[in-house]
């Protein structure tokens, strides 16, 4: 049934029972029939066969929990008209410090005992240091394609043990060349770079003993000698032979760049991914090496793209996403200056695994918008992105404790409609039992569950939960500790926090959608606005960080 009055306004039960409340209806009225307007006249039919009108003639059934507003019908939980941003430059510039990026991708518990690196083109490796600016500054090379760096303690190998342990020969020389051809007349000699000047050295040796009596039995002038705690060594992969040493401290540490026209790429053993640019090998821990690639931005980006968002993906969304991964790097360079780098190549920061996985799709979406950041108020902003929002994504305050103006929850209309999302739908289920337990872990003191009470956002998230146990003591958790609460894998471990809960016997039963903290850019979200919704990049963008700017850099 369609009322034929254009003005013609349903009052939904929860508003007859307030008016019930407050006396407004006479007590002659039937507590079960629905009122119009106010008349008197009742409705007739069921409230879940009624539609509801708005002031522009849209048209929806009230069953499906419809309110009316000045735009017109608006089924509650979802925006009527999302606002549908720019899809324009907006010509803003940001500054940005580098243009090199410093990516740990060996470091903490993955650092290496040693780290066997190969040139894929075939040529060699140049040696050197990298100074503060980031830029390259060769002292040494070889033609060898595959070597392998050492700390310079003795060290196992595949072919035996690198000792530590040489025959310095007297006196210093003035260039690679000549050090090299001083140390070329002895078995086992090799040039070194040692705090700006070049020696050369004779063997590897386990101990000082041993050393000495290699000197000895070569009768020439020079010590015995072993370098500091930061000192590499370079060998020919699948040998003990040291082809060159460098020791600065800590002023400098050993580089490798693959030699080569084009753009080489290397090759690195221990995870088998190939990566663009040259490396840089750290004694942070001093019998292991913390490995950073230092890349070019844009190839840094390259090497992010398909490891955080499927190459295959609409080019569109790829885009959002080259952006959202270049602001990142921007805004984060130092973070991990333990390890003297900007990022990790983990989710801690961003999946990086070099060249293997991108496509030409890929490639394209960094290319079509590189030196192109995300700003807000002339600032690079924190560009948190996810896999899913489950429908509305959350202000950051609500998450990370930080508010930031751009990072704040709006209703998603659109990663429904990303058919390949697998996280649609969830449910997990938990034990008051396990419930009860998770919450005396956090430290408070709790029972027997007997209930909890869970706030929403305006976005249909979780953002605050109290729990009660039998004896009446409360355990409440607000904002980024709700968050923790249930996301977190050492407590509840939900997809998110996108969700409805239902108390049955023993157990709590949590359904909900959406994978990942629900802060920024959802990515099948991203995908579904491309897709099926004709958006480009700076539109998801917009959408996803409200009020930002896509900048250009210089």
């Amino acid at each position: 049934m369609k009322p034929k009055n254009s003005k013609f306004l349903i009052f939904l039960c929860a508003f007859a029972l307030m008016f019930s409340c407050f006396g407004i209806f006479p007590q002659s009225l039937a507590a079960n029939d629905f009122y119009v307007n106010g008349s008197g006249n009742t409705l007739g039919m069921s409230l879940k066969d009624a539609y509801a009108v708005g002031s522009g003639g849209s048209v929806a059934k009230v069953g499906d929990t419809y309110a009316i507003t000045g735009q017109g019908v608006v089924k509650l939980g979802e925006a009527s008209s999302p606002n549908v941003p720019s899809g324009e430059p907006d010509g803003t510039t940001i500054d940005v410090s580098y243009s090199t990026v410093r990516v740990a991708i060996q470091f903490g518990n993955s650092a290496l005992p040693s780290a066997a690196i190969e040139n894929k083109s075939g040529g060699g490796f140049k040696f050197g240091y990298y100074d503060s600016s980031r830029s390259f500054h060769e002292v040494a090379s070889t033609n060898a394609s595959k070597v392998t760096m050492v700390p310079d303690v003795n060290t196992s190998v595949s072919s035996g043990t690198v000792g530590c342990y040489h025959i310095k020969l007297s006196g210093s020389y003035s260039s690679f060349s000549a050090a090299s051809q001083a140390a070329g007349r002895f078995n086992g000699g090799f040039p070194a770079y040692y705090d700006g000047k070049y020696y050369a050295l004779v063997g590897n040796y386990p101990s000082t003993q041993a050393a000495q009596t290699a000197l000895d039995s070569l009768g020439v002038s020079g010590a015995v000698f072993t370098a500091s705690s930061k000192a590499v060594a370079v060998v020919t992969t699948g040998t003990t032979k040291i082809l060159f040493e460098y020791d600065c401290g800590g002023s400098s540490f050993l580089a490798a760049v693959p030699s080569g026209s084009g753009k080489p790429q290397t090759r690195i053993a221990s995870s088998g991914h190939s990566f663009y640019g040259g490396f840089e090998f750290y004694r942070q821990v001093s019998g292991k090496l913390t490995v950073i690639n230092l890349v070019g931005l844009e190839d840094y980006v390259k090497g992010v793209l398909p490891y955080e968002m499927s190459a295959s993906w609409p080019i569109e969304a790829l885009k959002a996403q080259a952006l959202a991964a270049r602001t990142y790097f921007a805004r984060n360079i130092n973070t991990y200056s333990s390890y003297r780098a900007d990022v990790v190549n983990t989710s801690a920061s961003q999946v990086y695994y070099g060249v293997s996985g991108a496509s030409d799709n890929s490639n394209a979406a960094v290319d079509q918008t590189a030196g192109q950041y995300v700003t807000y108020g002339g600032k690079l902003c924190d560009t948190l992105y996810y896999s899913g929002n489950g429908g509305g994504s959350e202000d950051s305050e609500n998450v990370f404790v930080t508010a930031y103006p751009y990072l704040v929850g709006v209703i998603d209309p659109y990663e429904k409609d990303a058919e390949i999302n697998p996280n649609k739908l969830w449910t997990r289920t938990r034990s008051k039992a396990e419930i009860a337990a998770k919450i005396v872990a956090s430290g408070k003191s709790f029972g027997t569950f007997a209930s909890m009470d869970v706030t929403y956002s305006d976005t249909n998230n979780a953002i605050a939960v109290t729990f009660t146990d039998t004896q009446g003591r409360t355990a409440t958790y607000s904002k980024s500790a709700c968050f923790g609460f249930f996301y977190n894998s050492n407590r509840l471990a939900l997809p998110s926090i996108h969700f409805t809960y239902e108390v049955s016997g023993d157990n709590v039963i949590f359904t909900g959608s959406g994978w990942g903290h629900s802060v920024g850019m959802s990515q099948y979200g991203a995908y579904a606005m491309a897709k099926h919704h004709g958006f480009n990049y700076r539109q998801i963008i917009r959408f996803y960080y409200t009020g930002a700017n896509i900048s250009t850099g210089y």
